[in-house]
């Protein structure tokens, strides 16, 4: 029952919010620009979890296909380490700036575009069309379906068949002409493959966004809060050597008369207007999750004490001035920062729902600090 105590973080004693009358022509309809902004922060950081994973086989492929041309380095020489190296590099480069860059995906498309241009070379040198490393042109075709959007896909589609093309036709029409059948079975195994490995990976994009975001706003839900606190379940912290890391346990205030007054919709569009406003207003790897009907969990790893309840005043502060469908919303949070030692998830959960508890009583729209290093409540001007 340990997740179920995990993620049960609304108390009883907090659920009778005192009421706010909201008069109801404040009607509007919800920011679908906000919740579209909130599902492309989401891709972004799809995108740099998948090419993480991907990192180990990628290098295993590379170290394949070294193998395989090193076998056969005597009949065709040792110009391929060169282009080989450059396209360890490359994704080395990628792999360091797309974590904190915007667009990630030009990284990454990059980094990916040096393998086909390898592969090219190595066409080239080895006989063009009747050379038997044209079906290696599968291999970064296998990944486009995971790394980019649909789009990103056919473009990179067209890339390796364009340099197919121009490996082959281009530089020897002669030879590609008489070995047509090898060429068509190239292009149409790339193709398949694109076709197939896009089509599964698909349906796995499917089945986590079902399983790990809520529908709603977008963020994260209980699912993967649950896969994060596991990840961070005892590790070391040390705010002197600079390991540490915090929980924000976020609550609007007088939500309840927002549904009461103004319906479900309205509520709503509350909840995706500053799901939105709060992801914005954070790191870029901090991540933040809906736990209960307006209740918000914030993960910030590295986050010493003075670092957390800086970033929790923001969100305070960027929540107080939205103004969402043209209301009031304020929002009460705990700050819970791990001591000394290894993490312990379940005590600072425990710890960041005391310390909301505690903003609740003291009058709401607050940064309370849980007991730790300065157990100090942080109070904003109303």
């Amino acid at each position: 029952m340990r997740r179920e105590n995990r993620c049960n973080l609304k108390s009883a004693r907090r659920r009778a919010d005192a009421g706010r009358v909201i008069s109801s022509t404040h009607r509007h309809a919800p920011a679908a620009d906000s919740l579209a902004a909130v599902r492309e922060d989401a891709r972004r950081e799809r995108l740099i979890d998948m090419e993480l994973r991907i990192r180990p086989y990628r290098f295993a492929c590379f170290a394949i296909l070294a193998l395989a041309l090193t076998s056969v380095g005597s009949e065709i020489g040792w110009w391929w380490i060169a282009p080989l190296l450059a396209g360890l590099a490359g994704f080395a480069v990628a792999d360091t700036f797309m974590r904190n860059s915007t667009h990630p995906a030009v990284w990454v498309a990059t980094a990916w575009g040096i393998l086909p241009l390898l592969l090219l070379d190595a066409v080239v040198v080895t006989g063009g069309a009747a050379s038997p490393v044209l079906m290696w042109f599968a291999l970064p075709a296998v990944t486009l379906g995971a790394r980019f959007e649909p789009r990103g896909i056919v473009l990179g589609t067209a890339y390796i068949v364009a340099l197919m093309l121009i490996g082959t036709v281009g530089l020897d029409p002669a030879t590609a002409g008489a070995h047509r059948q090898e060429l068509v079975a190239a292009v149409a195994l790339v193709i398949s493959t694109v076709i197939l490995s896009g089509a599964l990976v698909e349906s796995d994009r499917a089945h986590r966004r079902r399983s790990t975001l809520d529908p709603l706003t977008g963020l994260f839900n209980r699912n993967a809060l649950d896969q994060r606190l596991s990840e961070l379940e005892g590790q070391p912290t040390s705010e002197e050597e600079g390991f540490s890391h915090a929980l924000l346990l976020c609550d609007l205030d007088n939500f309840k008369d927002v549904n009461d007054r103004l319906g479900h919709a309205a509520g709503d569009a509350v909840l995706q207007d500053v799901a939105y406003a709060m992801r914005a207003a954070l790191r870029a790897g901090d991540s933040i999750y809906r736990v209960g009907g307006e209740e918000i969990l914030v993960v910030l790893p590295g986050a010493a004490e003075g670092v957390a309840t800086g970033i929790a005043e923001r969100l305070r502060a960027t929540v107080s001035a939205r103004r969402p469908i043209g209301v009031d919303v304020t929002i009460s949070i705990g700050v819970a920062v791990a001591p000394p030692g290894l993490v312990e998830t379940d005590a600072l959960v425990e710890m960041a729902d005391s310390a909301l508890y505690s903003a609740k009583e003291g009058g709401r729209d607050r940064v309370t600090v849980g007991a730790g290093p300065l157990a100090a409540e942080v109070e904003a001007a109303v």
